[in-house]
């Protein structure tokens, strides 16, 4: 199972390193990604020597996703790692893939957040355990550290107008398509910008 990490930026230089250097200490994907929005701040210098797309202007969150995804091929997921995230979880991505391996790809799946805002939080639609994993099913997960199977994720990419509407409308679409969201809650991870979004940021 290959997995592309595609991490959008847009300013916010500090996090984007403290969000590499965790991810990286703890776990490793196939390819990594980095599509920047039109930042000043020296993200896009930091970038040079990585994977990357460079979009003249900040055009926002769920436009640079789409042409990031569309830039991937070959791979069995895309995990949608934001500029803002402490991994906690050694080996999570290797975590994730065996509970795809044990339980069939119909979900997309992310690690407990444990700075989750209660402005955001999904509501539950049931709670098992599944071969080993503790599983929370909800309307949705966050798009902050979220591992989707490449199949629906570039489905929903070509159907711009689910992508834009935000994390609830995009759970919506993939409960209709037949993936479950859910989060593994023994896994986890820390939002370390949560509300510390730039200036100006099209979401």
């Amino acid at each position: 199972m290959k997995v592309a990490a595609v991490t959008i930026t847009y300013n916010r230089l500090e996090l984007t390193k403290k969000t590499v250097e965790s991810f990286y200490a703890k776990t490793k994907v196939d390819f990594h990604l980095f599509i920047d929005n039109g930042s000043t701040d020296g993200t896009i210098e930091y970038l040079l020597d990585k994977n990357h797309i460079l979009l003249t202007k900040n055009m926002g969150i769920a436009y640079a996703f789409r042409e990031a995804v569309r830039a991937v091929e070959g791979y069995d997921f895309i995990l949608k790692l934001d500029n803002d995230i402490e991994t906690i979880t050694p080996d999570i991505i290797e975590a994730i893939k065996g509970f795809y391996i044990l339980n069939g790809m119909n979900y997309v799946c992310s690690p407990t957040d444990l700075n989750l805002d209660p402005a955001y939080k999904p509501a539950s639609l049931g709670k098992k355990e599944m071969k080993g994993y503790d599983c929370n099913f909800v309307t949705h997960t966050g798009g902050a550290f979220q591992f989707i199977p490449y199949a629906i994720c570039q489905r929903l990419c070509s159907e711009w107008n689910h992508l834009k509407a935000g994390d609830y409308a995009i759970g919506k679409y993939y409960r209709r398509h037949g993936y479950r969201p859910v989060y593994l809650t023994r896994l986890e991870m820390r939002h370390i910008g949560l509300n510390q979004t730039s200036p100006n940021y099209i979401l």
